[in-house]
């Protein structure tokens, strides 16, 4: 899977365990850069009031195993985290991000100025 079909397999899967999750971080570079940049892991940030736990029974479904805060599948090269939340990109809350629908389901993710903001206010 691409980046953005393993992220929209996620994100639905989550969606289905009604946690909600938007992609963030390099992974939108990834997306919209056209793999010219390649990011390894897959950023997801949601409200904050879901429990860890919820996410890791949801994500053992299917077949993630956590290590150090991160999932690993096997069939996989991609990590997928959960850094804590709100969504926001330097001050500034993101209150409707893009959503991609795909084969492998619909992803939320930084719309791609939100993206080349968020990697700026990361320097």
């Amino acid at each position: 899977m691409s980046t953005a079909e393993l992220g929209a397999f996620v994100a639905s899967h989550l969606a289905r365990h009604e946690i909600e999750m938007v992609l963030s971080g390099g992974a939108c570079v990834t997306i919209y850069s056209e793999n010219k940049y390649v990011s390894q892991d897959l950023d997801f940030v949601g409200d904050g009031l879901v429990k860890r736990a919820r996410i890791k029974e949801a994500m053992e479904e299917l077949g993630f195993k956590e290590k150090n805060r991160s999932f690993y599948h096997p069939e996989t090269k991609f990590s997928v985290e959960f850094p804590p939340g709100p969504l926001a990109v330097g001050d500034e809350f993101i209150k409707k991000p893009a959503v991609m629908s795909l084969s492998t389901g619909k992803l939320s993710l930084l719309s791609p100025t939100d993206c080349v903001k968020n990697r700026l206010a990361g320097y």
